[in-house]
């Protein structure tokens, strides 16, 4: 029974895992060792369970050997964080790490190992690419369509009408990393918010924009500006959410703007616990990073902030003409002809 429980195991983990025998053999060994998942009824009892456990060990075969203790329990609580989070950065999954005390808050003991983890279960096909969210890299290219009636159907699909048109304020979200755009960017569509990305200390002409259509807002339809902003919690962050919101007052001409520092705060620092790191400067507090918040309390801060400037009933009103406008697209997509 021992001998067949390899033979099937060990073939499933050749085709599986792409492994050389003697790969397949050390994971044999480990699954062995692991007979909660092994049954009497069948070679493994959750499937799903089977695989977590042995992606966590795959180890390239030309070392002969298996990964060390640490190195298994980073790469588990890795895959983990896939039941919780639909999409991290690195840098959120070595802060998600420290609080779960895997790894140190150090860059090269507890950083350098994460992300190097992150990179091998990816490539071995693990983790999915798609889960780490990285927006810094991008391609500029014309939007192409197979035919007219295919462009109306997308036209139709994509249709969002400006749902704050009827509200009495307009709001942006201002985010000091690139990185955790691919994090914000869903909530911040959702309620059709710009999501302003500084890169730390925003250029003049970035902020000189922003600030003519905060003023242009207030002089056509008396709408005030309303900022949120999402910087860590240090000297460069503090002096960079200071410079932009300093730029965006003195190039709208006194257009009202309300700016508010949105994360990261004394308060959540205390109340959520975060991780800290060494200051760069000896007479500054610790610092808090962004990444350190958890994905789902940094949209819940997002959307709890936009939320409570909207006007519920004028946004249901606004969606019901949306809704209506994108069937008009539709009705258009589903009789044109091809004719001129």
């Amino acid at each position: 029974m021992r001998d067949q429980r390899y033979r099937d195991l060990g073939g499933w983990l050749d085709s599986y895992l792409d492994a050389d025998p003697s790969t397949v053999r050390l994971l044999v060994d480990e699954v062995e060792d692991a007979s909660q998942w092994i049954e009497s009824g069948g070679p493994w009892a959750d499937d799903d369970q089977l695989q977590r456990f042995l992606w966590a060990r795959a180890h390239n075969a030309c070392r002969g050997r298996m990964m060390d203790v640490k190195t298994i329990e980073i790469r588990h609580a890795i895959l983990d964080l896939q039941d919780e989070y639909m999409r991290m950065t690195v840098r959120q999954i070595f802060y998600a790490l420290t609080v779960r005390g895997v790894v140190p808050k150090t860059e090269g003991g507890g950083y350098v190992p994460v992300q190097r983890q992150v990179l091998t279960l990816r490539k071995q096909g693990a983790l999915p690419w798609s889960f780490i969210s990285d927006v810094t890299r991008w391609v500029r290219r014309p939007k192409t369509y197979d035919s007219v009636k295919d462009a109306l159907v997308e036209t139709a699909r994509g249709y969002r009408g400006r749902l704050w048109r009827d509200q009495h304020v307009r709001c942006e979200v201002w985010l000091e990393k690139d990185a955790l755009a691919g994090v914000i960017v869903d909530t911040s569509e959702a309620w059709d918010v710009p999501l302003m990305v500084s890169r730390g200390q925003s250029s003049e002409t970035y902020c000189y924009a922003a600030a003519q259509a905060a003023k242009r807002a207030w002089e056509e339809a008396g709408l005030a500006t309303i900022i949120y902003a999402l910087y860590d919690r240090d000297k460069s962050g503090k002096v960079a959410a200071g410079k932009i919101e300093e730029k965006l007052r003195r190039y709208s001409d006194d257009a009202p703007i309300s700016f508010t520092l949105l994360a990261v705060t004394d308060e959540q620092i205390q109340e959520w616990n975060l991780p800290t790191r060494p200051a760069k400067e000896k007479d500054e507090p610790d610092a808090v990073e962004l990444d350190s918040i958890p994905p789902e309390r940094l949209t819940e801060l997002v959307e709890s902030a936009i939320v409570e400037n909207i006007d519920g009933k004028a946004w249901e009103i606004a969606q019901a003409y949306e809704q209506s406008e994108r069937e008009i697209f539709m009705r258009m997509a589903a009789n044109y002809n091809g004719e001129a």
